[in-house]
């Protein structure tokens, strides 16, 4: 770590004090004391032991980005090898078997650690009732089991949301009219009654007695103690019993859907006449995913905020210990901070150049009218920027998505522009921080027609390098690489703008995808990451190489494939380039944009660097690794594990977070990683 500090979410396993945590994982205690934990954004099983080790039992393969050619994210088998879709909750019964719901399925895994289908059919939503082979389940949130072993299964679908699972194998619909919104969580106590959120109420279901009303009420929302009609529930998260039978909610107010407020996480006592009172109130957690109480009556919790997750509990004699997981302090409005190595702050570190001494300007997404600097010995300083003209357009300031640094150390980086037809400018600013707009590329940026469509976006510039004469050059999401010379007068290089596709060939003759980020060699070539937004153009993320006279050839990738992860010889090998993971993210977000927030769990674009022995090195934020093209054609990963996220220095591979953006300096590489930068140094 040469500046920063990594945030306290990721995928990390190991001793539970370096454990990492996308999101707070559902909770199941089993017999041993141990902790099983359905990690639904890792999309993986995991297990804090009793002696505070965190291991992934099953699953934790990242997921397939996005694509109509990509299977759905499901498997059994092995451990390691199995696939989960979104494992939202876990149970364990007496003999130590696991049992997870994952979307339309069941999953159990066995003591051995092989995960099989137990109920359910992959992407198929149905209520089928029956014998296991033939029954079908549709959106399985919550799992409980019973005494006699009979799993129960909260599941969608029309108004038969709950399903039961006996010993024998046979699923059935529990006879019970819903009349409430979609319930969220449930708990069976001894007797096989259901405790059940219903909103902001808590009721109770027998076979005998059906459906009685506990506590709360379904008009009013709050977070009041009381009796069972004055009573008021925000958002009712989850519900646990301790070894007695007593019912506890944990609750959040003001609910989940009020965003102006802080939220509060608290753990509520529900009598057996009703009568509700808070036993905990928990600070610095926004949110919360599970509850359960061990055997001496202790309260464990999943929580999470802005920042991180973890697992603590909370004892009865009002001492507090974080299991597993880093719980970080809960800061509404994070701001940038200078000094020596780790005691710099950053927000969202994006785009990276460096200095011919040897300095690191990093662009922070936090700030645009600001330049951060890491000097060689890793101190952060900040350079204010003073405009010379300032631009008409408001929203038209630095995106630091992109930045070069030419032969003057005069640094370049690209405007926002998000407000479709509003200019696509590139800045200048000098070593003093003067910045001023060098050119306007929005007539090189025109709407453009793709499959029967007319697009228009946001943030067209992707990529930028300079050379050492002050030559400029901007990648676009139209597919046009386009060469801006010292006076700000731009020109073609390559590509055909508004005309997608994949060619090699000269100047105009070649066509791109939609372009990212770039990089430059010691010859004078161009190095671009193209195929942004595979999942709609369905063409594959691919390196492209153009020479200074304008030939476009393809270094490496399958523009014939969706976006993978492939190692190997370069016309086989398959990239991913984008962190967007569904369609939904990847529809509703203009197109050039990043498709996703620095600081959230996927992260940015892709980008390049060039060695000064020809090798090239890409970032890879959906499977947090970076790759290297070895001049020879090979591709390899040099740092990181595939859908690992954390910080793990050390020998690489190591384990990192979201690498955005790079640079390379002599046998130095480093690279930006949600608010710090890491540095890597390269074999000889």
């Amino acid at each position: 770590m040469v500046a920063g500090a990594t945030q306290g979410t990721g995928y990390q396993d190991g001793a539970a004090a370096d454990a990492l945590f996308a999101a707070p994982p559902a909770l199941a205690l089993t017999s041993a004391g141990d902790l099983m934990l359905a990690d639904s954004t890792n999309q993986a099983v995991r297990k804090l032991t009793a002696s505070g080790t965190v291991s992934t039992v099953a699953g934790g393969q990242p997921p397939r980005p996005f694509s109509f050619a990509n299977p759905p994210n499901y498997a059994d088998g092995p451990g390691p090898a199995a696939r989960f879709d979104n494992p939202s909750a876990v149970v364990v019964d007496a003999t130590g078997n696991t049992y997870v719901a994952d979307n339309y399925t069941v999953r159990k895994i066995d003591s051995q650690g092989v995960v099989t289908t137990l109920a359910g059919k992959p992407g198929e939503c149905g209520i089928d009732d029956g014998p296991l082979q033939v029954a079908t389940l549709c959106g399985v949130d919550a799992l409980r089991l019973d005494g006699a072993g009979n799993l129960y299964v909260l599941s969608g679908g029309g108004d038969r949301p709950f399903r039961k699972i006996t010993p024998a194998g046979v699923v059935s619909t529990l006879p019970l009219e819903r009349k409430w919104n979609l319930p969220s969580t449930f708990v069976v106590d001894a007797s096989g009654a259901l405790f059940i959120v219903a909103g902001s109420t808590i009721q109770k279901y027998t076979p005998q007695g059906g459906l009685v009303h506990v506590a709360g009420s379904a008009d009013a929302r709050g977070n009041t103690d009381g009796d069972a009609a004055t009573a008021r529930f925000g958002t009712l998260l989850d519900l646990a019993l301790d070894a007695s039978g007593k019912l506890y909610a944990l609750d959040q107010y003001p609910p989940a859907y009020e965003t102006t407020q802080d939220h509060s996480i608290a753990v509520r006592r529900i009598g057996e006449d009703g009568t509700v009172s808070t036993v905990l109130r928990i600070p610095d957690a926004q949110t919360a995913k599970s509850l359960v109480i061990d055997a001496n009556g202790s309260f464990i919790v999943s929580l999470g905020n802005s920042r991180s997750a973890w697992i603590q509990k909370f004892r009865l004699d009002g001492t507090t210990s974080v299991l597993a997981g880093k719980a970080t302090p809960y800061d509404p409005k994070p701001v940038p901070v200078d000094g020596p190595g780790s005691q710099a702050r950053f927000i969202a570190p994006l785009a990276m150049a460096f200095t011919k001494a040897g300095a690191l300007y990093v662009g922070d997404a936090s700030s645009i009218t600001t330049l951060r600097k890491v000097g060689s010995d890793g101190s952060t300083s900040t350079l204010p920027l003073t405009w010379d003209t300032v631009p008409t357009e408001v929203q038209s300031r630095p995106s630091w998505r992109a930045m070069a640094v030419d032969g003057n150390d005069n640094l370049y980086t690209a405007s926002h522009a998000w407000v479709p037809n509003q200019p696509s400018y590139v800045y200048k600013i000098t070593p003093q921080g003067t910045i001023r707009v060098l050119a306007d590329l929005s007539p090189w940026f025109p709407p453009f027609e793709y499959a029967g469509r007319s697009y228009k976006y946001g943030g067209p510039v992707n990529g930028l390098v300079a050379d050492a004469a002050g030559n400029v050059y901007a990648a676009g999401v139209n597919g046009t690489i386009v060469k801006i010379n010292p006076q700000g007068t731009a020109s073609l290089l390559a590509g055909s703008a508004g005309v997608l596709g994949h060619q090699d060939g000269q100047g105009s003759a070649a066509r791109f995808s939609v372009l990212g980020n770039m990089t430059l060699d010691a010859d004078g070539n161009l190095y671009v990451v193209d195929g942004l937004h595979d999942a709609f153009t369905g063409i594959g993320p691919t390196i492209r190489k153009i020479t200074p006279a304008g030939v476009v050839s393809t270094v490496a990738g399958r523009a014939d494939l969706p976006a993978g992860y492939v190692d190997g010889p370069a016309a086989r090998a398959q990239f991913t380039v984008a962190g967007y993971s569904t369609l939904l993210i990847a529809a509703t977000l203009p197109w050039g944009t990043d498709f996703d927030d620095f600081r959230t769990t996927w992260g940015g674009t892709a980008s390049l660097a060039a060695d000064a022995k020809g090798n090239l090195y890409l970032t890879d934020p959906r499977y947090s690794v970076i790759r290297k093209i070895a001049k020879d054609g090979q591709v390899s990963t040099v740092v990181g594990q595939a859908g690992r996220k954390g910080f793990l220095a050390g020998e690489a591979p190591g384990i990192i977070h979201t690498p955005v953006s790079i640079a390379v300096r002599d046998s130095k590489l480093f690279f930006s990683t949600r608010n710090a930068v890491v540095q890597v140094t390269l074999p000889q």
